[in-house]
């Protein structure tokens, strides 16, 4: 059956053949004009498509003058470079470090004692007012007996009196057996103020440098000390600056510190998964963080 307009004079009162040759015109035309529209709507899939993955195309959201990327011009190859040359030095010929909590399990300190990259390790002694790591008594006894060069840090709580803290501290950490300075782990605010979270963290320092009659290394974030530790309040005190990055990281101000961790994924012999990986940066070496007992 064709389906026509009878209305149209042209093909009333014709011959079965007449007709029969309209029908098939139309039915050519219509055929012409479904296969532009089905040409002309592909064309337009294609062109949303080519939006969605970003292929070149006229329709292309980032050659549109009002929607344009900004003009951003990267650094020199010979800058980055000298910059890159500059920044790991250290690096890459710097001695290296770890540091170890409960989270790295049961440690076999004798193969950690023959990895050659190993020439320090701070412990995880304690956290806030009551914590103590569960491995850090074995953990400071195989280092002693392995002749390792060792140190013990303590997790600040800003919510805990800091007189509490150090009380926790002293309990588990013995000064006169350490090597290397005390360390502050300083990596959340705990939901108090600036002005809180700040003086108890100075007053808890106080305590610590009054035992061992030096002041603690802090250890941080570099955007933690961007915005807390960036001012002469903290001067006198040395850093050791988490940034996990390919390239040693800068403090505002080109400010001073000892260390950096610069993985939290490192492999070490004698430990299962992943351990922190530190080293001294700027010049810095192991005399720097030495403790000298009284």
């Amino acid at each position: 059956m064709c389906f026509f307009d009878t209305s149209y004079p042209y093909v009333i009162n014709k011959s079965p053949y007449i007709l029969m040759n309209n029908c098939l015109k139309y039915i050519l035309v219509a055929i012409l004009c479904f296969t532009g529209s089905v040409n002309h709507a592909f064309a337009q899939r294609g062109s949303r498509l080519s939006i969605k993955t970003g292929e070149p195309n006229s329709y292309n959201i980032r050659t549109m003058p009002d929607q344009s990327a900004p003009d951003i011009q990267p650094p020199s190859l010979t800058s980055m470079n000298a910059l890159q040359a500059n920044r790991t030095q250290n690096y890459e010929h710097g001695m290296q470090g770890i540091d170890v909590s409960h989270y790295q399990g049961r440690v076999n300190w004798e193969e950690v004692a023959r990895d050659r990259k190993v020439t320090f390790v701070i412990l995880k002694a304690t956290e806030g007012n009551s914590f103590v790591d569960n491995t850090y008594a074995r953990n400071f006894s195989e280092c002693k007996r392995l002749e390792i060069p060792v140190g013990s840090y303590h997790f600040y709580r800003a919510n805990v009196d800091p007189e509490e803290q150090y009380n926790n501290m002293m309990r588990v950490i013995n000064p006169q057996r350490q090597d290397i300075l005390p360390v502050i782990d300083v990596e959340l605010t705990n939901g108090v103020s600036e002005i809180l979270f700040l003086s108890r963290l100075e007053r808890l320092c106080e305590l610590v440098t009054r035992a061992y009659g030096a002041r603690p290394i802090i250890y941080t974030g570099r955007n933690f000390f961007a915005k807390y530790f960036n001012s002469p309040r903290w001067k006198h005190y040395k850093f050791w600056i988490a940034a996990y990055s390919p390239i040693q990281p800068e403090l505002p101000a080109g400010q001073d510190y000892m260390m950096w961790q610069y993985s939290d994924k490192g492999r070490v012999m004698g430990i299962r998964g992943d351990v922190d990986l530190n080293r001294f940066v700027l010049g810095h070496t192991l005399e720097d963080i030495k403790y000298h007992k009284r």
